[in-house]
């Protein structure tokens, strides 16, 4: 059964990580463009995903599947390994709040016809939010890449091979020394900074799913008018931020219950693989979803580039009265 559950779990690890890997790397490649040049904030908040998905997979994801083989981490391998999956997890639910926020904002503007100033340091103030999110998260987890340590437990004695599957999560455990500052900062404020960005994710993406139905009925003068290419992307945007809501809460849900009862479920050989899967499945597929959003976009409406001008027509040319 140890040897099932190991096994397993390095499935699930392994294709979480090829699809992620494929995933990524193919919407880095689809927005690279945009480096050199004219950096908008989707672009940013996709980027930041980018490395935040593939730090989960390769580093997170490979520790496991080592562990899995039968090579025991030691205190390091613990706080590598909780501090970057509970980092990732976390940055990942801020970027896609902020991603959501962004495509709210230009939707609200365009169904109420309201006129949005144009800001020439909007790119700038995006670089530092995103930066700040990455420091305060770094920041946030600083007492779990300290206090984690190796567990003196050992795996002898029947007692133990009920927890067989769910060893790596035994064997590093978090150790305040303090009851309060565990109860405080471990059961609390570690759950609300993920919880809490998550219900006002739910809530934006409601709004925007209100919103788009007011753009389905919007007319001017009783006569529908196209949307541009601007308009497009926003449309395509808040459309795929309701999506990827509509996957990340319930993995994140779904994992945070699997955890919580874990010690209930550890005779269960695929509760490794589950976890796994729950903890990674947003890092693997959200990509594919992202790269919708950019899917038959002209350059022109994400970077500022000049749009081609037509050849102008000669000026000798008789159009037809009738044509």
């Amino acid at each position: 059964m140890k040897l099932s559950a190991d096994v397993l779990e390095i499935i699930a690890c392994a294709m979480l990580i090829l699809v992620s890997f494929v995933g990524n790397t193919c919407l880095f490649y689809s927005t690279r463009k945009c480096i050199s040049g004219c950096l908008k904030t989707s672009f940013l908040l996709t980027f930041s995903l980018v490395f935040v998905h593939l730090i989960k997979n390769l580093v997170v994801n490979v520790m496991k599947i080592v562990y899995s083989s039968g090579i025991v981490l030691d205190s390091a391998g613990c706080k590598v390994l909780h501090f970057t999956a509970a980092l990732t997890t976390s940055l990942a639910i801020w970027f896609l709040l902020h991603f959501a926020l962004f495509y709210h904002r230009k939707l609200y503007h365009i169904v109420y016809c309201s006129s949005e100033a144009a800001n020439l340091d909007q790119q700038k103030h995006s670089l530092k939010r995103v930066s700040a999110l990455w420091v305060a998260g770094v920041a946030v987890y600083i007492p779990v890449l300290i206090y984690t340590r190796k567990s003196e437990y050992l795996n002898t004695g029947n007692d133990t091979d009920s927890l067989s599957t769910n060893r790596i999560y035994m064997d590093c455990l978090i150790g305040f020394g303090n009851k309060q500052v565990e109860f405080y900062y471990g059961k609390i404020f570690l759950v609300l900074i993920d919880i809490l960005p998550l219900a006002i994710l739910v809530f934006v993406c409601f709004w925007m799913s209100f919103l788009l139905s007011e753009k389905k009925k919007m007319t001017y003068g009783d006569i529908w008018i196209g949307d541009d290419d601007s308009e497009t992307e926003i449309l395509r945007g808040a459309k795929f931020s309701i999506l990827l809501m509509l996957l990340i809460t319930p993995l994140w849900i779904s994992h945070f219950i699997l955890v919580y009862f874990l010690k209930d479920l550890a005779a269960y050989v695929f509760i490794p693989a589950v976890l796994t899967a729950l903890s990674s499945g947003f890092s693997a597929l959200s990509p594919f979803l992202l790269m919708l959003v950019n899917y038959k976009m002209k350059l022109v409406s994400f970077c500022n580039a000049k749009e081609e001008t037509p050849a102008p027509q000669s000026v000798n040319v008789t159009l037809s009265p009738y044509a």
